[in-house]
């Protein structure tokens, strides 16, 4: 059967009794997964009725391990690799070598094993590696993780901004230095979304009440890390220019801006981690506060431009790209507020 079968397959509709509909599995999953006759199913809907999942009530733990070729891949595609793995779910990766594993591989491997969370090595001989993932689900809250990702991300963020209006090569160090801790924890709540998508059961091991939240979080997830990358952009500006801090009107010009992108934020962040209508439209209103003062802003530096104007721009241009990702997780917030509340928002025939 073609990967494509196994994937997509149609079945018919069979009426067993009265009131009873069933449809039959595909025998390739149901060997796949250990899947016999008297053995119980998981069937969940998503939220709005549309979709059916269905896993084992126990499902087994085939592909927790797997094992990577590095004959075929160079260091980049091989770091690319085990960090898909690691996401995947894996609790054991495999580097396998025909020869001698090369130093660059080796290293390659060391230094995902001190960035990834859980993660260690195992077993090293001379053609092979083993990374095991000791990280379980209920080890960890998907809203607790993301609210780490939220604080992480605000802290380079006032760290950039330090590092703009003081000069402040420190404070630039600081932000890029706090990259590689957000990177962590993106990378394994990743790990959680997938693994929990994969088995519903788990939902309440990791805070949450239903999988409804999974595909919103994961993008809320990627828009802090959208946000954090914004402040890197500023802080590796800072580093690499001579530039002397600006003057106290431009300074006053931006810390209205950051204060503004903080308050856009942080009204975000409380609008996905407790939805509500209210909530979402206070962090809207926030969000207007920020247009206002970017506008202000991008009009001051065209009309005065004062020194340094490009790197000045640059960051203004980026603070501005940082509001704008987190108005996309404001969106997600909208949806999940739709959801806690349907009563308020109903169609024209009256339905909520």
């Amino acid at each position: 059967m073609m990967v494509t079968d196994d994937i997509r397959v149609k079945r018919k509709i069979q009426q067993l009794g009265s009131s009873t509909l069933a449809v039959t599995l595909p025998a390739g999953w149901a060997r796949a997964n250990d899947v016999e006759k008297g053995d119980e199913m998981i069937v969940q809907s998503d939220e709005s009725g549309g979709s059916l999942l269905i896993i084992p009530d126990a499902p087994g733990t085939t592909g927790d391990a797997v094992s990577v070729d590095a004959d075929e891949l160079d260091v980049d595609a091989l770091e690319r690799t085990i960090l898909a793995q690691y996401v995947l779910g894996r609790s054991l990766v495999r580097i396998e070598s025909d020869t001698a594993l090369d130093t660059d591989t080796l290293e390659t491997v060391a230094d995902i094993e001190r960035g990834l969370m859980g993660l260690g090595i195992v077993e090293q001989t001379i053609d092979r590696v083993e990374i095991r993932c000791s990280i379980a689900p209920g080890d960890f809250e998907l809203p607790t993780l993301l609210e780490r990702l939220w604080r992480t991300e605000a802290t380079m963020r006032e760290h950039a901004v330090t590092a703009l209006l003081d000069g402040d090569a420190d404070a630039a160090q600081r932000t890029i230095h706090h990259e590689r801790q957000l990177e962590t924890l993106f990378y394994l709540f990743l790990r959680l979304i997938f693994t929990t998508y994969r088995n519903p059961r788990l939902n309440e091991s990791v805070g949450l009440d239903t999988g409804f939240p999974l595909i919103g979080y994961r993008s809320v997830a990627q828009d802090v890390v959208l946000m954090a990358e914004c402040a890197r952009e500023i802080a590796t500006m800072i580093v690499e220019s001579d530039s002397s801090p600006p003057n106290d009107e431009t300074t006053d010009r931006f810390l209205s801006v950051s204060a503004a992108l903080e308050g856009a934020a942080d009204a975000t962040r409380s609008a996905v981690s407790a939805p509500s209508h209210r909530a979402v439209t206070d962090a809207r209103n926030e969000m207007d506060e920020l247009a206002t003062a970017v506008d202000d802003a991008q009009t001051y530096l065209e009309t005065e431009r004062p020194e340094p104007l490009l790197e000045l721009q640059r960051s203004l241009t980026a603070l501005r790209s940082s509001g704008n990702h987190a108005a996309d997780s404001l969106d997600v917030a909208g949806h999940l507020a739709a959801r806690s509340e349907p009563d308020v928002v109903s169609d024209p025939d009256g339905r909520s």
